[in-house]
């Protein structure tokens, strides 16, 4: 069976934009230590950690635009390399952390085909990047504890998405029956074994080739491929699975693709961080209200539009 998968970092979160909120004056330092330090190392007073971090309102709406973006590449490539055909995705799965469900979600939400379920899957979690060893009791405390980090319970997880109305088009059969892989520092490869053993399985039919389309993290991407990734890119891989395992043809990086269309990875330019544009505080938290007071409704638009079919 030839496999392809795609494997892309999730939208701009309100942990990313936490920086750039400070830098610009927006949100003081102090505020931003307090909505992202360590749950047993700092008192954040009234401030309630931002755990399992959502997408800002810039981070859906690029990833409905990058996704747009993105089916444009995976078609260019297809055109350019025969071997590894990227017209259809028969798999669209993400990492256990929210940012990643939403982003798969809004991402393929301009595609021809929509997916109709999106399977959140085990050993895709985020690692702890400051770490040599991602496995050691160290590494898994820190990236328990640490709210860009952190996992919030499956519950939790499911009432979120209820409050968007997106809960049906998630699966979560899979973390649920594999509850200590969902919470282990995610690993492709170790990833790629567990989709052979026990997702291709349990197809009761078997393509001669399968398209997965999968959103994890930066840390997990640069950990695979050595190489740093921005928000709504990634690479593919062109796989064969065999009885041994997998057989590594071909690895695409889509960073050299992007720099060829007009994706948007513009999120450091002042103007898109004012108030205006994260606004209200209904996907962050707390963070408008501390950060300006603001209240109102009026959320300013990036502006990005793509036809999937020019």
């Amino acid at each position: 069976m030839n496999i392809n998968f795609a494997f892309l970092r999730h939208g701009y979160g309100c942990h990313n934009a936490m920086s750039n909120l400070a830098k610009s004056g927006i949100l003081e330092y102090e505020y931003a230590r307090k909505f992202l330090g360590r749950n047993n190392q700092e008192n954040s007073g009234n401030i309630i950690p931002l755990n399992d971090p959502v997408l800002t309102n810039i981070g859906v709406e690029a990833s409905i635009y990058n996704g747009c973006i993105i089916n444009k590449i995976f078609k260019s490539i297809s055109d350019n390399e025969p071997a590894v055909m990227l017209d259809t995705f028969n798999v669209v799965g993400c990492s256990p952390l929210i940012r990643c469900m939403e982003t798969s979600y809004y991402m393929t939400r301009k595609w021809k085909n929509p997916p109709n379920k999106i399977y959140v899957f085990p050993l895709l979690r985020e690692i702890d990047e400051s770490s040599v060893d991602k496995y050691s009791q160290q590494s898994k405390e820190i990236i328990r504890v640490t709210p860009s980090y952190s996992i919030k319970s499956i519950n939790e997880q499911k009432e979120y998405l209820k409050s968007l109305g997106i809960l049906e088009s998630f699966d979560f059969s899979f973390v649920e029956t594999f509850p200590i892989e969902r919470i282990e520092p995610g690993d492709i490869k170790e990833f790629m074994h567990w989709f052979a053993k026990y997702f291709v399985k349990l197809l009761t039919k078997r393509n001669k080739n399968l398209n997965v389309f999968i959103t994890t993290h930066a840390g997990v991407l640069r950990d695979f491929s050595n190489e740093g990734f921005y928000n709504n890119s990634g690479f593919v891989i062109n796989t064969t699975l065999q009885n041994t395992g997998y057989k590594l043809n071909r690895y695409i990086s889509l960073n050299k693709y992007i720099e060829n269309y007009n994706f948007f990875k513009d999120y450091n330019n002042p103007k898109y961080n004012k108030t205006s544009y994260y606004c209200p505080s209904n996907r962050c938290g707390q963070l408008c209200n501390v950060a300006s007071g603001v209240t109102s409704n009026d959320v300013q638009k990036i502006g990005l539009e793509c036809n999937i079919h020019k």
